[in-house]
């Protein structure tokens, strides 16, 4: 039997806490195509990433899994139907919305409606907590999307409900064991992409998020102790207002990776556990090296751990 891959130190940092080891696996930016190849996405190759996260969880001890949105290339009921028959996870999975995943106005195919989203990918709808192990998980959707009514922009934000129901349930969740995911990225990220891409030879553009603000405060004054978030495609650790952004690598993209959450007394471990092998990623780079965040991803590749607290 081969040796499962230990995975890369992303980082250690000093929250979230828990009482009892906690282990959580997180995935983003999967991007499911049936009908795509190519672009620095790897379409062609995004089933078998996605079926190698599954193997990459369910031979860990993994308490649960967290997909942070973006689940498939144009958010059609084909492209959902077949994420669902190889999104095998044996632990319990729950998944947020991405700005793909989700009705717009400027795309004429049939997308998933938002109701049946909830339905297949949360415990009870949008937002939702659950428990996994002894770490509290809340998942918010920065879509702007509504029922019967398509978003008119990828860009993210986060409606006055949703705030006032995050306010609510963050009364009643220790802060040193919550984490918040979230699709669309925090302003010092957000910051960050666009100071780097500016010492690119590249081009790039990234849908923003139009309200970051009032939901920034809720998480400082609640002291949340992680926001995880995708979108970007590249790993980073930034601080926004105070509040701590572990932003997700790309399944789809390079560098093709899950990040184990192991959550423990001490603090959490991140690790980066790649999903393809040297030919894999020499595929991908040849797919993205025209593109400003693959060439952000092997930056910051190159430089972990990004972050060490303990």
């Amino acid at each position: 039997m081969a040796r499962l891959h230990a995975g890369q130190l992303l980082a250690r940092l000093e929250r979230p806490r828990t009482p009892e080891p906690t282990t959580l696996a997180v995935g983003s930016d999967v991007h499911l195509a049936t009908d795509a190849t190519g672009t620095w996405k790897v379409f062609h190759r995004t089933e078998r990433h996605l079926r190698a996260a599954v193997r990459c969880v369910n031979e860990r001890d993994v308490d649960g899994v967290l997909l942070a949105g973006d689940l498939t290339r144009n958010g059609t009921q084909t492209e959902f139907d077949r994420f669902d028959e190889l999104a095998t996870f044996d632990p319990p999975t729950v998944a947020i919305p991405g700005n793909h995943d989700e009705p717009t106005t400027f795309d004429e195919r049939e997308s998933l409606p938002i109701e049946a989203f909830e339905a297949r990918y949360t415990p009870d709808g949008l937002p939702f907590r659950v428990r996994v192990g002894d770490l509290e998980v809340i998942g918010l959707d920065s879509h702007a999307a509504e029922p019967d009514s398509p978003a008119e922009t990828w860009d993210g934000r986060v409606d006055a409900e949703t705030l006032m129901w995050l306010d609510e349930t963050l009364e009643t969740t220790p802060a040193d064991a919550t984490l918040v995911a979230i699709h669309h990225n925090l302003p010092a990220t957000g910051e960050l992409y666009e100071r780097w891409r500016d010492e690119l030879p590249v081009e790039g553009r990234v849908p923003g998020f139009s309200n970051p603000e009032p939901l920034l405060e809720v998480l400082a004054d609640h002291d949340v102790g992680l926001v995880v978030t995708g979108h970007l495609h590249f790993p980073a650790i930034e601080s926004s207002g105070g509040v701590r952004e572990l932003t997700v690598p790309a399944v789809s993209s390079f560098p093709h990776a899950l990040l184990v959450l192991e959550v423990d007394e001490r603090g959490t471990t991140v690790r980066q556990v790649p999903l393809t092998d040297s030919d894999g990623m020499v595929e991908s780079i040849a797919h993205g090296y025209e593109k400003d965040r693959v060439l952000l991803s092997a930056a910051q590749h190159a430089a972990y751990p990004l972050l060490e607290e303990w």
